[in-house]
């Protein structure tokens, strides 16, 4: 029997993508600690990080708060105003991070539909680790898509992964007593090759 336990993974959210996906499919925020809980199912979570924009506003206090209280690390910057245009995004720094830590994971969950990711797949499958995304299919690059191990349509189930719009209402009020679980079940034979195939060409 495949053993999973032993298994290291490291879980990267592309908050931006995941809101603005969800509110437009939606109109619902986005549960991220139970995409978390899921994607490690058994296996051993080294680190889960949640990349953020925030406003000099501040408006974001309360969702970082969440996410923390949840065991998700919370990196932002600054949402950068250019008068007509306004820009914010962490395709780098999410690559960059994940390049960092892969001598230290199995698997890695990237929780994004952004099909600029694509390389960074294609990367990571080369170097022998499994490449896990996880986002809402409807506004997922087909590319992105292609480049996966592992792909979970978190549209399947919306009553884990989504929350409704609720003034007074915190991400961390909804769904506490999910259990873990993984959320794409593949079957055994599959990681084997997977794993095998990766072995074969890993090379650092």
């Amino acid at each position: 029997m495949l053993v999973t336990n032993t298994r290291r993974v490291g879980v990267f959210i592309d908050v931006q993508n995941m809101y603005y996906s969800a509110r437009n499919l939606f109109n619902q925020k986005v549960n991220f600690e139970n995409i978390v809980k899921n994607a490690v199912g058994e296996q051993q979570l080294i680190r889960a990080i949640a990349y953020t924009i925030s406003t000099p506003q501040g408006d974001e206090s309360a969702f970082f708060d969440a996410l923390r209280n949840s065991g998700i690390e919370v990196k932002s910057k600054e949402l950068l105003d250019y008068g007509a245009t306004k820009k914010g995004d962490w395709d780098v720094g999410v690559t960059v991070d994940i390049i960092r830590m892969l001598d230290m994971l199995d698997v890695v969950v990237l929780v994004s539909g952004d099909g600029d990711f694509t390389p960074l797949g294609d990367f990571v499958r080369s170097r022998g680790r499994i490449f896990h995304v996880a986002s809402f299919r409807e506004s997922t690059s087909g590319m992105l898509v292609g480049a996966t191990d592992v792909y979970t349509n978190l549209s399947d189930d919306k009553k884990k992964y989504l929350i409704p719009e609720r003034r007074g209402k915190s991400q961390t009020s909804t769904n506490k007593t999910v259990k873990s679980q993984p959320i794409v079940k593949i079957k055994e034979e599959e990681i084997d090759d997977i794993e095998e195939s990766r072995t074969r060409r890993l090379t650092f």
